[in-house]
């Protein structure tokens, strides 16, 4: 089992598999479809429905994994994931990869559903396997899979990054696209490139304690009340993940080496001559700081502002605000829509949220295989980041669904890591779960 696990990861790792790059990982999925005469369907957006017949009597069961993954990179590394494989490191119990996220989310997953497509041994249901693309950007795999082909109405999403605990609900989101048009000044100040690093990254939602103080809002933060003149401000890569580096491009007669001190930082003079106005760059700085990320109702409503790009005289800032409590959701959302008005906000998409379904069946079968192998139930979460079975919930009627799998940390980090050891407990207790089902069930 552990070779098998091993293989069929560094078989997934070896294909390029960026979030809107997913169609050769499709057809990888397609190809092993049709070498082992299953069902398929792949459509227009590279999401992949397989079916596999299986030999317990009873209504048939879907696992569901997203094909896509967050693709980082060290400054130092040359690798380009639009051709590149990850280069997988092994060491004992311990995966990681040289020098680049190493896409274990979700990798693994995918790792475990190419172990049961290609092991006819197995015993288990008929099976029908969601794989969607894009879940690490848009969503748009699950808003579009052709749900119309799916029986199942229970699934088993494998996007879950702690193996003794089951998400059993998940946080509706909102985001907005927020965006600024100001005017351009000549100013004959001196001008630097300013490049802020070393933050801690991840996805948001897994660690909103740290998302508080990111890349962005910290160079907010040293700015604010200055007196400087913006030109640019980048940073981030998405609004999902803590932004790790932020670059402003200023103008000032201040010292930026003093300002700056406390922090990892890269200062280069430049020549630069055109800038925001200094009330349109308070309004930049302001905007920033009144989105607050981090926990905005402790423990019920948290945000992440993960993304800032300029081009020319526009600013576009990219945040997310998630919550389970709806009405909460509903009114800060409302709030942070209306916090400049100088500010344009556009809601960019929004995720419902999926509530806890105390009746679970499935839920109950996999807390009896889990204590029946180690003694004590698992934990049971509401996923505070954003998460597939929400989108599949609403589309399939009277879908039963729980989300399980391997440790992971560092998610969305080129430190991302996995332990072999996990995958094989998680494998084994989704075999048993699939291997429990009977037809009384």
């Amino acid at each position: 089992m552990k070779d098998l696990l091993i293989n069929n990861f560094c078989r997934v790792s070896a294909i390029p598999r960026q979030s809107g790059n997913e169609e050769k990982i499709a057809n990888f999925f397609v190809d092993v479809a049709n070498k082992n005469n299953l069902y398929y369907y792949k459509d227009q957006n590279n999401n992949v429905l397989i079916k596999k017949k299986g030999c317990i009597n009873c209504e048939p069961i879907a696992l569901q994994a997203h094909l896509d993954m967050v693709c980082i990179k060290e400054i130092s590394s040359k690798h380009n994931f639009q051709k590149d494989g990850i280069e997988v490191i092994i060491n004992g119990d311990e995966v990681t990869a040289r020098d680049t996220s190493l896409g274990a989310d979700q990798g693994v997953g995918l790792s475990m559903i190419l172990s049961i497509l290609e092991d006819n041994s197995l015993k288990h249901p008929n099976l029908e396997i969601i794989l969607t693309s894009e879940e690490e950007t848009t969503f748009n795999g699950a808003v579009t899979f052709p749900y119309s082909k799916v029986e199942s109405r229970r699934m088993i999403n494998l996007d879950n990054s702690k193996d003794d605990t089951i998400f059993v609900g998940a946080d509706g989101d909102f985001c907005n696209e927020y965006t600024f048009k100001g005017n351009l000044i000549k100013v004959n100040y001196p001008s630097y490139k300013i490049v802020i690093s070393g933050f801690q990254g991840g996805n948001s939602g897994d660690n909103v304690d740290i998302s508080q103080n990111n890349a962005i809002t910290t160079i907010a933060q040293l700015l604010k009340n200055k007196d400087i003149l913006l030109k640019s401000i980048n940073g981030g890569l998405s609004e999902n993940d803590i932004a790790t580096t932020c670059e402003v491009v200023l103008n000032t007669n201040l010292d930026v080496y003093k300002i700056f001190e406390p922090y990892e930082v890269k200062i280069e003079k430049i020549g630069n001559d055109l800038c925001f106005s200094k009330e349109d760059t308070k309004q930049i700085i302001n905007q920033i700081l009144a989105l607050k990320s981090g926990y905005i109702i402790q423990n019920s409503v948290s945000a992440n502002l993960g993304l800032i790009k300029t081009n020319n005289d526009e600013v576009k800032i990219y945040y997310v605000i998630r919550s389970s409590n709806e009405k909460e959701l509903d009114e800060i959302n409302t709030k942070c829509k209306s916090l400049n008005n100088k500010f344009q906000c556009q809601e960019i998409y929004s995720d419902s949220i999926w509530k806890e379904d105390k009746s679970s069946k499935l839920l109950e079968i996999y807390r009896e295989v889990y204590f029946s192998e180690y003694k004590s139930y698992p934990k049971e979460e509401i996923c505070r980041g954003s998460i597939e079975c929400s989108a599949i919930k609403k589309r399939i009627d009277s879908l039963d669904i729980i989300s399980i799998g391997s440790n992971m940390e560092n998610i969305h980090t080129a430190k991302e890591k996995t332990y072999i050891s996990s995958w094989i407990k998680i494998y084994k207790l989704l075999l048993q779960t699939l291997e429990s089902f009977d037809v009384k069930r």
